[in-house]
């Protein structure tokens, strides 16, 4: 689960390292390549940062995603659906054709595919064009519903969302952090409880690292490549149950840069007004089960 990359070609760095994203993302792939082989991997959502940069990000993406042996599929991020006005060469029916056949396709922004034997993987697009929350409105709803109804003989299901379903600290829940979460988080919470083979939900867009279980349900949300710790998640299947490690990035001067970069930015102080500094140990996972943990199935 690769998330938030936020490539942005000629990009100027915040909390986000976006100056180096295209090495970051670069430095990504050569770590797949030395990983056991995978079965699939997933992009899930803010591959390409809104902005003026935003067709040559894209043709970045495309000519290196093109090294990757193994199927792939993506999700639409908020950076996707909700172009900068005046700026943003693109929008988000662009990013459907462009990434056609990988989950999305023009007039699709949700998707399920079964990419291993009693697997299937759900994509749920809880994007709202033109703001940074997620929402799931009743077709939607339904849509899901639907799609969990047709996999209840699947061994196991695992669903993927930009935004979050669960919050990762207690801020996520106040009026200034509640652009990180689904705002009807409960209620798909509630569809999703309903099948008991939904073991996994995969999210990200807060860059932060989080591994909480509620209802038998483990909800994984991810770090993010561009900003420190600049990793992304690996989920193993075994006869222990599915575990998940996160890997960072190789590229030391850049990640060290990073670091500083989150710890100086006004959203470390958000999260910890009198020592902002705490937010390194947020965005990395604050336990050692945030970080790596065995889910049992």
């Amino acid at each position: 689960h690769i998330t938030d990359l936020h490539l942005d070609v000629k990009g100027t760095s915040t909390w986000q390292h976006r100056e180096k994203s295209i090495p970051l993302f670069i430095d990504t792939l050569r770590q797949l390549g030395r990983l056991p082989k995978l079965k699939f991997v997933i992009f899930g959502g803010d591959q390409i940062h809104a902005g003026p940069n935003d067709r040559d990000s894209l043709f970045v993406f495309h000519e290196w995603s093109r090294q990757l042996a193994v199927p792939f599929y993506i999700l639409l991020g908020n950076m996707e659906v909700s172009p900068v006005a005046g700026a943003s060469r693109l929008r988000k029916e662009d990013y459907l054709r462009a990434w056609r056949g990988r989950g999305l396709g023009p007039g699709r922004t949700s998707w399920a595919v079964d990419p291993a034997p009693g697997v299937r993987v759900i994509g749920f697009d809880v994007t709202v064009e033109g703001k940074p929350y997620g929402d799931a409105g009743p077709e939607r709803l339904k849509w899901l519903y639907s799609q969990l109804k047709l996999a209840k003989k699947k061994n196991l299901v695992i669903v993927a969302t930009h935004q979050l379903l669960l919050p990762t600290t207690p801020r996520d829940m106040t009026p200034e952090w509640s652009l990180w979460m689904v705002r009807n988080h409960a209620a798909v919470r509630s569809v999703l409880d309903r099948f008991p083979n939904v073991r996994l939900v995969l999210s990200g867009h807060h860059h932060a690292t989080k591994v909480e279980t509620v209802n038998a349900v483990t909800y994984a949300a991810g770090p993010s490549t561009v900003t420190y710790p600049c990793a992304f998640r690996l989920f193993t299947l075994g006869v222990e149950g599915i575990t998940i490690r996160s890997i960072g990035l190789d590229e030391e001067a850049i990640v060290n840069k990073a670091r500083e970069l989150l710890r100086s930015d006004p959203y470390a102080r958000m999260y910890d007004p009198e020592h902002p500094e705490n937010v390194l140990a947020y965005s990395v996972g604050l336990t050692e089960q945030d970080r790596e943990s065995t889910i049992p199935l």
